[in-house]
């Protein structure tokens, strides 16, 4: 059976690939569930939505074994998430992302949670618990969304306080790896006027890549929990407040690089050199580190939600966070059994925000206005101890010039060549270390509003508009040292034009929806989306270093969409869509060091999400996208130029299918699922470099449950990637030491049992 709501133009079911809860029922059908999002920050049944959207809510995604932020790709059309490490995790949509892992810079994609913007990529990494549902907003969602939503968004929605019963889950899972894992969640009234609701998960397990060297540890393992306390308040009849404080702690998480290559694209055996020139993985889950790196994080979210109804159909909306993380990151960078690299991270953040909205509608017109303000305070601090190239952009071994009489260093590139000896000057060793600190402050504020207006029963036209200012400074001093010798300054970037970013700009939106009947809607937009500029912080960086600071990015995304009801049994959304970048910000690593550099792109492809119901206990999903991209200029790892790359994590096709059967039995229902991906030709990097070739690969998953009668329990056997396919999900060029890469985990089997009340 189907359920359906009744919406403002008739019959409309929420339609989208995604929007399936498939979870078991006391009949022999399954149920479609609906889910109503919020992708122009008001409530909205999903296939009335003209903006290509997929949705899912909580129960869906622990029917697919959804339990952190990087399982979602295989069932979204578009997507890719990669980590690298427990310390980032970048999305891409389209192939639009910043596939980068300095913690200074924040991502096309916003990440969002419980309208809260994230600034930090660090913070976005996390698990997911007691989740209402998520949402993946694709291209430019500037007007309403705002903060750096060029490529996308993806908004993670937490269950709230509103239930006034008693309810709340446990659930319990073990797999292998010695992986285990408890959720649960109570809720429910406290007073009259007051609801709350407590929930938590905690995560341990062993990593999936074996250390070959005595006393380090496996990586990809996982130790960490999460808390969420949430209070609802009726203040009056027409006034409640939403409070909610999370805090979220990964706790000595094993950490390192591991399966080098080579340049040209062989993977080789750090341990022999040997390897083959076809890209053969030799051992994709062991890694030779002799160094035992370790990843610590607490982050803790303090949010306040105002809501009320003013009057005249007004609404009023105010969302106040407070948000800080402290990070602290150690790996072994070349993942070889000696020591080569190593490299140390520490970062502090801290973000206030504040945002107000004032919506109202009438009988042809639903408008919003808003302000919005941010301010992020990070300080960064990175280590890498033994570099045998360049330091400062200094050559090993050379003579360094001295300092000013300010104390400002300049680096060998604004300095004469000095003889050899020259009083005051410094030499940098051969095998020196550098010690590199960063304070980033970063304030901005918009004004936006959105306006949409039936033209007549079956046509609305939207449009909107957002005023964004930012204001950036940034200090940034640079140290080396060696064995036995104090650290020296070599560089500071303080006060110098370049330090500061003052830039406005706005993004705007234009669309037309045609209700071609009950059943359809068909939509086109152009968007233009921005993304501010930033700074290229590394070991190399100096005064006069031209690419230090990069700018700000442009986005004009031209999109065309219908949504529909083919039959009873039978849905369709589809999507095509263009995009002109204009300094496009793309990330390499260029020799040696991290860079951002701009560089004009276009991207053209397209989605399609089906839907099929063929009989009660029949389900049936499935989802294609198409990508074509290319970027204009961008610089390898050696720092040459190259032109016609494509983006980074784009393949020109992606597919996604899950087919689901239940049957009635023994009182209850059991289910049985196949769900899975294949994605074609990649590359992991702009640079596209041999070694950052991905070929072609899929992923199966499997799962078997049965749920009691009453639905008060639950239990399941599942299997994730069970043709134990090898792929990698992320990649870093090293131009002429290799690379190294980090795989997806392999074949894995587990088991959850979850009980409601």
């Amino acid at each position: 059976m189907l359920k359906s709501i009744t919406a403002s133009r008739g019959r409309q079911f929420s339609l989208s690939l995604l929007t399936l809860a498939i979870a078991a029922s006391n009949s022999s059908a399954a149920v479609l569930e609906e889910v109503t999002v919020t992708a122009q920050k008001r409530e909205q049944n999903l296939q009335d939505v003209g903006v290509s959207v997929s949705a899912f809510s909580g129960d869906q995604m622990k029917a697919l074994g959804v339990t952190n932020t990087t399982e979602i790709t295989q069932q979204v059309p578009g997507l890719q998430v990669n980590t690298w490490s427990p310390t980032i995790t970048t999305f891409n949509l389209r192939g639009v992302s910043q596939n980068n892992f300095t913690d200074n810079l924040e991502a096309p994609v916003a990440v969002y949670s419980d309208d809260v913007y994230i600034g930090s990529m660090n913070a976005i990494s996390g698990q997911l618990f007691d989740v209402e549902r998520v949402e993946v907003l694709r291209g430019p969602q500037g007007t309403l969304f705002g903060r750096n939503a060029t490529g996308g968004l993806i908004h993670y929605v937490s269950r709230d306080a509103s239930d006034d019963e008693t309810n709340g889950y446990v659930d319990f899972s073990v797999s292998e790896y010695s992986t285990r894992s408890i959720e649960g969640a109570v809720g429910g009234a406290l007073s009259d006027n007051v609801r709350g609701r407590f929930s938590a998960r905690w995560e341990e397990g062993d990593g999936y890549v074996e250390a070959t060297q005595p006393g380090v540890r496996a990586l990809g393992g996982r130790d960490g929990y999460a808390l969420r306390g949430q209070l609802q308040i009726d203040v009056d009849e027409a006034t409640t407040l939403d409070l909610s404080v999370k805090y979220t702690k990964d706790d000595d998480v094993p950490t390192g690089g591991y399966v080098v290559y080579s340049a040209g694209g062989a993977s080789v055996d750090p341990q022999t050199g040997l390897g083959v020139r076809d890209n053969t993985v030799v051992r994709p889950f062991e890694h030779d580190s002799e160094y035992e790196g370790y990843f610590d994080r607490e982050a803790t979210s303090v949010t306040a939600k105002l809501t009320k109804e003013v009057g005249d159909g007004l609404e009023f909306v105010s969302i106040t966070n407070y948000t800080e993380m402290d990070k602290f990151y150690t790996e072994d960078g070349d993942g070889a059994p000696i020591l080569a690299v190593n490299f140390t991270t520490i970062a502090d953040y801290e973000q206030f925000s504040q945002e107000f909205r004032l919506s109202g509608e009438n009988d042809t017109q639903r408008w919003q206005v808003g302000a919005y303000y941010l301010d992020m305070q990070q300080f960064n601090r990175a280590i890498t101890a033994g570099i045998p190239g360049a330091v400062g952009g200094c050559a090993a071994g050379a003579i360094a010039p001295p300092a000013l009489p300010d104390g400002t260093v300049l680096g060998c590139a604004d300095w004469a060549p000095p003889g050899v000896g020259a009083p005051d000057s410094i030499v940098v060793p051969l095998n020196a270390a550098t010690d590199y600190s960063v304070n980033l402050d970063s304030r901005n504020w918009s004004v936006f509003g959105q306006l949409e207006t039936d033209l007549s029963e079956d046509l609305t036209l939207i449009t909107g508009l957002r005023w964004s200012q930012d204001d950036k400074d940034i200090d940034f001093v640079n140290t080396y040292g060696d064995i036995n010798t104090p650290s020296q300054t070599i560089s500071v970037v303080r006060g110098l034009p370049q330090n500061t970013i003052d830039y406005g700009d706005y993004a705007a939106r234009v669309q037309l929806d045609w209700r071609a009947s009950d059943e359809t809607l068909v939509f086109a937009s152009y968007n233009r989306g921005i993304k501010g500029g930033n700074w290229s912080v590394n070991a190399g960086v100096l005064p006069s270093t031209p690419n230090f600071q990069h700018k700000e990015e442009t986005l004009h995304s031209y999109e065309l969409g219908i949504k529909t009801e083919l039959t009873d049994y039978a849905r369709l959304n589809a999507t095509v869509f263009y995009y002109d970048y204009q300094d496009y910000q793309a990330f390499a690593l260029t020799g040696l060091t991290p860079q951002v550099d701009n560089s004009d792109a276009t991207v053209k492809g397209g989605e399609v999400e089906l839907f099929l119901t063929p009989g009660d206990n029949w389900d049936f999903i499935f989802g294609l996208a198409l990508n074509d991209s290319e970027v204009d200029t961008v610089f390898d790892a050696n720092g040459g130029p190259i032109s016609g790359n494509e983006l980074p994590n784009a393949p020109d096709y992606s597919a996604n299918f899950l087919g689901r059967y239940n049957w009635d039995m023994a009182g209850g229902n059991m289910a049985i699922q196949l769900d899975g991906a294949a994605y074609g030709d990649q590359y992991l990097e702009v640079t596209n470099s041999d070694v950052s070739f991905e070929e072609s690969y899929s992923v199966w998953n499997a799962n078997i449950s049965y749920t009691s009668g009453d639905e008060s329990w639950k239990v399941a056997l599942w299997a994730k990637n069970i043709t134990d396919e090898e792929y990698r999900i992320y990649n870093l060029d090293l131009g002429a030491l290799g690379a190294t890469s980090f795989y997806a985990p392999p074949r894995w089997f587990g088991a959850t049992f979850s009980y409601n009340f």
